[in-house]
This record gives structure tokens, sequence and C-alpha cells, in this order.
């Protein structure tokens, strides 16, 4: 009798210690999960911060842009060279050099 008592209490030993490895397991699972996933969050805010970096750079050079809407040289450069405006009376001569190839 004393024999069936103890291996009763062995065999119950034996399934605490199985729950406590498997609950222990579950937890390790559980921190490396969480701990990959503030790994990637990390990843994405340093892309993140990067990106709103160039945007911030973006704006600060439109508004500079923006604010030279007033200079009227400026303003006509800009249309004589990127919208091939003339002044009235005015003509465009295109010259082509000998030699060139002409495509």
């Amino acid at each position: 009798m004393a024999w069936a008592f103890f291996a009763e209490r062995v065999s119950g030993r034996r399934w605490v210690l199985l729950g406590a490895l498997v609950l222990g397991a579950t937890l390790v699972g559980l921190f490396l999960s969480r701990a990959l996933e503030i790994h990637r969050l990390r990843a994405e805010l340093v892309q993140l911060e990067a990106e709103k970096a160039k945007i911030q750079q973006e704006i600060e050079r439109l508004s500079a842009r923006l604010n030279e809407k007033d200079n009227l040289k400026l303003v006509e450069y800009l249309a004589r060279k990127e919208l091939g405006m003339v002044k009235p009376g005015e003509e465009i001569y295109i010259l082509i050099e000998d030699g060139e190839d002409e495509r």
C-alpha cells in the first residue's frame, strides 16, 4: 500500500513539473514574440522618422520657393526658361552650329 501511495505521489509531481515546463515555455514564447514585435516597430519608427525628415526638408524648400513669388525678376526668369514665354515684340532665335548632329 505504501508503494502505491509513493507511485501516485511521484506521478503527481511529474504532472506538476510538466505543467510548470509548459507554462514556462508558453511565457518564454510570449516574451519572444513581444520582443520581436517591439524590434519590428522600432525599425518602422526609424524608417518613418527618416521619411518625416525628408518631407520636412521638402516643405521648407517649397516654402522658400513660395516666398520668392513676389520677386518679379525670378518670376520673369522662370516664365522665360520653363514656359518659353517671350515679351511682346521679341523674337526667339535658335542657333545651330555647324558640325552638330541634327536628330
